[in-house]
């Protein structure tokens, strides 16, 4: 059972904060202590998540606990196994098992079909679930503790959600701000240029993008219907870049700083090794 649910469904429920005293309508008079995530997921916005492996246990593990650990739980995440072969099926049979306060699903691929294709077959599932917004990321991403509550608390305060496409996070790689994972396009002569997100964007509470990558971006359901899924045919570089201009053209794509993912990379590239 979640920790939100009522353990007497249907009854009428009454809280009074002052001596944390419950009254239970037919049951009885009884002390408890008043948790603050009681009711929250009630209240909050319902955001699933994807996440996409190959061989990289370790990374995989870090990446999942990260979301049991989160201040506002997912609704649900789906993992896209890319066919691995380092025991990540294993793990993931038994991760399964364990109510996390959330639901759990696996999706194992026949073969490696790169990272477009593990976030082709993951956002599709998503697609059938029930919260509106989908977090997307790669095993070797992180979130903090409280990215999934930032992101429902800057949703909630819009007044108009169907202008957004897509909120992005701010990723932290060795210690540092990795400003490479948000995108701007600019007018040169008869060319259209690309250019990364300065610096100094991230010192605002938020600001319009381009495009995005899958680290820490968080997809509206509603305009993912409008724009498709990602080009599985990419394996793995630059779907991302494609899809998030989709995105763009179907709504608005927000930079806010106060989600922030860990993006556990080397120095030299990015790390990943789907072949």
């Amino acid at each position: 059972m979640a920790a939100h649910s009522d353990p007497h469904p249907g009854r009428s429920v009454r809280l009074f904060t002052k001596g944390c005293t419950r009254k239970v309508l037919g049951v009885h008079r009884y002390k408890i202590k008043i948790d603050i995530k009681i009711g929250m997921e009630n209240k909050k916005m319902k955001i699933g998540a994807v996440v996409v492996t190959y061989n990289r246990l370790d990374k995989l593990k870090k990446a999942l606990e990260s979301f049991e650990k989160q201040l506002y739980l997912p609704a649900y995440v789906i993992v896209a196994d890319n066919a691995s072969t380092d025991g990540t099926a294993q793990y993931l049979r038994q991760w399964q098992k364990e109510d996390a306060g959330f639901e759990k699903i696996i999706l194992t691929m026949e073969s490696n079909m790169g990272g477009s294709g593990g976030f082709y077959a993951g956002i599709k599932r998503a697609m059938e679930q029930e919260a509106d917004w989908i977090w997307v990321s790669d095993d070797d991403a992180y979130l903090k503790d409280d990215a999934l509550k930032q992101a429902s608390d800057y949703l909630e305060e819009q007044p108009d959600l169907d202008k957004i496409s897509a909120i992005c996070g701010k990723v932290i790689k060795n210690g540092k701000m990795d400003i490479n994972h948000g995108k701007y396009y600019y007018k040169k002569g008869i060319r259209i240029c690309e250019a990364s997100i300065p610096a100094e964007m991230y010192e605002k509470k938020e600001f319009e993008m381009g495009s995005f990558t899958y680290v820490g971006t968080i997809m509206n359901k509603k305009k993912l219907l409008e724009a498709g899924l990602p080009n599985k045919d990419y394996f793995i570089y630059w779907d991302d870049l494609e899809h998030g201009i989709r995105m763009r053209k179907t709504g608005k794509i927000i930079g806010v700083p106060g989600i922030v993912a860990y993006h556990d990379v080397g120095e030299e590239g990015s790390g990943i090794n789907w072949k």
